[in-house]
């Protein structure tokens, strides 16, 4: 059976017709504006909104004859409101509506992603502290470090999230954004009150200053933010595969996939999607980036760019925020593995602890640093117990009691500050 996901309402919002519905919207906007100020007939913006029509196939046929499809929409909505469409489209130029109803979806689409990263961040909130003191091993390098708890592995991509949910709406408040102001920027055919009024009709403010386009580091601030926030997602996804692996086993996604030749196989097969999605985000940002140049006033350079990467790049952080929810609130945790992982490395991952003590108990830094290393190289080689080998080492008899020596290999050594930490997010 193939996996069916479905991207409503985010995926339509990127539609051809959702579109074609918010052009619409900027236009009959900007009629009642002209209307109300006196610069069009209030019986020509009764008639125009009572009568205007979308007509989406019209449009395309106009568009097929004259190549351009903002102009095609006008021309189509004129045909169908009559006499009084003459007035649909007074003083503007193409991106005054095309980047106002722009503006609107991101408003929307922003609006779904903060409501995406809240969810997940409630997992992950929820799951950390049903793990707050699970213990297993933190590595570095890949390699075995000291105790920690999954619980706090899970807190600090929390953390993470809380500050995606900040960048989406700064984000947001950057893109909720529209310009009515003509050709280039002068409004030298539309009052600029137009624009004041058709943005706050809209839900959206005016920019201070355009020219036939709102300024594109808007877009590529938004696209980036996009992809750290896919980044998160990777990174996580990563930290799952990896601790999925057979040779590890302390998590496994708790829907996995199998193998059509293996029939053993427990495959990390969402967190590896998950995973190459990221990356696309990660591109689009860098296609915003460069939309940011421009020739004089305008050009169209970046427009066929955005026509791929902003409804792309929406839609793929969308369902990377929704599927590693999924992922996280499946997740299985194998609570027991975490602690015979831990005990592979022989009780040497309590070595810091060893060091500090003896050095308050007067050794030199160096000379326990090296002592330590020594015991831990040896316990690893000879597969005996690090405790073991530190109580019979008569230097260390000397310094420290059997109960001493007991107190650092304690796991409560490395716990005693979670609760500390899990305050700090109440």
């Amino acid at each position: 059976m193939i996996e069916r996901y479905s991207l409503s309402p985010m995926k339509e919002l990127w539609t051809e017709e959702a579109k074609y519905r918010r052009w619409l919207q900027v236009e009959l906007a900007v009629a009642e504006a002209q209307a109300e100020l006196g610069y069009i007939p209030q019986e020509a913006a009764r008639a125009i909104r009572q009568k205007v029509r979308l007509h989406i196939a019209r449009a395309k046929e106009i568009e097929s004859q004259i190549g351009h499809d903002l102009l095609a929409f006008v021309r189509s909505l004129e045909e169908s409101v009559g006499p009084e469409g003459r007035y649909i489209h007074r003083g503007l130029t193409s991106y005054d509506v095309e980047d106002t109803a722009l503006g609107l979806a991101f408003k929307e689409a922003l609006a779904i992603l903060i409501e995406d990263a809240n969810k997940l961040a409630a997992v992950l909130w929820r799951r950390a502290l049903e793990h707050k003191r699970t213990l297993m091993v933190g590595r570095t390098h890949g390699m075995h470090a000291e105790p920690i708890t999954f619980g706090l592995k899970l807190l600090v991509w929390y953390d993470e999230m809380q500050r995606h949910l900040q960048r989406l709406k700064d984000a947001q408040k950057l893109m909720s954004v529209g310009k009515i102001s003509g050709s280039v920027g002068t409004y030298a055919n539309v009052d600029p009150e137009v624009e004041r009024r058709v943005c706050a009709k809209l839900g959206l403010a005016p920019v201070p200053i355009s020219n036939q386009i709102v300024q594109r580091d808007r877009h590529a601030q938004v696209l980036t933010t996009l992809a750290i926030c896919a980044g998160t997602v990777e990174k996580i996804a990563t930290e799952i595969r990896n601790l999925h692996r057979t040779e590890i086993a302390e998590v496994r996604e708790g829907r996995p996939h199998g193998s059509s030749s293996m029939p053993h196989k427990q495959n990390p097969s969402t967190c590896e999607t998950l995973t190459g999605l990221a990356r696309l985000v990660r591109v689009n940002a860098l296609a915003a980036l460069e939309n940011q140049t421009i020739w004089h006033e305008q050009d169209l350079t970046r427009s066929s760019v955005e026509r791929v990467i902003i409804p792309d790049s929406f839609l793929a952080t969308h369902y990377l925020l929704v599927k590693l929810t999924d992922v996280i609130e499946h997740l299985v945790v194998n609570a027991e593995r975490m602690r015979q992982n831990l005990e592979l490395s022989l009780g040497t991952v309590f070595s810091q602890a060893l060091l500090l003590k003896l050095v308050d108990k007067g050794m030199a830094r160096a000379q326990a640093h090296e002592l330590v290393s020594d015991l831990a190289h040896r316990a690893m080689t000879e597969q005996k117990s690090f405790q073991a080998l530190v109580g019979a080492h008569p230097e260390i008899q000397k310094l420290l009691s059997p109960d001493e020596i007991d107190q650092l290999f304690d796991d409560e050594y490395h716990l005693k500050h979670v609760e500390t930490i899990f305050a700090r997010f109440v």
